[in-house]
């Protein structure tokens, strides 16, 4: 049964010879193709623009600094600050990175076709750049372009003065910077558990809870010790904390949907989340390896 899916699967592709980095893209582009004609994806792409041209008509208008906006985008759904604004899109990257990308290797292991792609001359960094090709070309429709989209609207309003691009040329960078830093940080935890089991429902399941179950636990201990280090042990805290550093703001996070100021600064944030990209590709290459020697 696996050897016909795997025969279906490939019998109307065309072999071309070409380098590393074409076999790359191609793998990619391809997955990518077939990525955006799921339904689902295309839902959680709408809802992300429909709340993005929401946040442009209803909390746009009344900011006077351009870069809070940004921010918001990428926080939470709903939060109690001090501002009190709504409409953050990460509830819906985290969908979108369980419905995607738990399921690009899981669904390799699942038809066999996994000893396919790791046919030299693709090799497993290859075959991992591929994976992460999909989900940043994916990313760059649900996430970057979004922010993009409400710089033009900022731009736009200052009347298409290029001098407020030059003024705001850093927030142009952490806008690209930060989307960079979402997408990888997710894009490699749901790679990492797509590679532990060949049923996408499990990978995607088990992404859901390693993105949202660390951050109800520091959450829970921070209500009773009141430490804010132990928010360090969250991803979706370091990613609030690397973010409003790369945008030069004040480092505000989300405790049970109440923001509040703190002041742990960036590097040791960023430095966590690179540790975390390191093992997520670790664990995604040495599961290849495993491969690799047993197929």
């Amino acid at each position: 049964m696996n050897e016909a899916r795997v025969m279906e699967r490939y019998r109307r592709y065309t072999a071309v010879l070409g380098g590393r980095p074409a076999i790359i893209w191609g793998v990619g582009w391809r997955e990518f193709g077939r990525m955006i004609r799921n339904r689902w994806v295309q839902l959680v792409i709408g809802l992300v623009w429909l709340q993005t041209l929401l946040m442009a008509l209803i909390i746009l208008p009344f900011q006077t600094d351009p870069q809070p906006i940004h921010l918001l985008l990428y926080g939470d759904l709903v939060s109690f600050g001090p501002t009190g604004e709504t409409f953050g899109i990460r509830i819906h990257l985290v969908l979108l990175a369980a419905i995607t990308g738990g399921q690009l290797i899981s669904r390799d292991l699942s038809d066999q076709s996994i000893h396919l792609y790791l046919a030299r001359p693709l090799t497993r960094v290859d075959y991992l750049l591929a994976r992460l090709l999909t989900l940043l070309l994916l990313f760059l429709l649900a996430a970057l372009l979004p922010n993009l989209y409400l710089i033009l609207v900022q731009w736009t309003d200052s009347g298409y003065a290029l001098g407020w691009l030059g003024d705001h040329r850093w927030m142009l960078l952490a806008t690209l910077g930060y989307g960079l830093v979402v997408t990888v940080t997710f894009s490699l935890i749901a790679l990492a558990c797509s590679a532990l089991t060949s049923r996408s429902g499990f990978a995607a399941a088990g992404f859901f809870l390693a993105v949202y179950f660390p951050s109800f636990l520091v959450e829970t201990g921070y209500g009773l010790v009141q430490d804010e280090r132990i928010l360090l042990f969250s991803v979706l805290h370091l990613l609030d904390m690397v973010g409003h550093g790369m945008f030069d703001a004040p480092q505000w996070v989300t405790v049970f949907g109440f923001t509040f100021e703190v002041e742990l600064g960036w590097r040791t944030p960023f430095l966590l989340l690179a540790a975390i990209w390191t093992a997520t590709a670790s664990a995604v290459t040495l599961r290849l390896q495993r491969l690799e020697v047993t197929r």
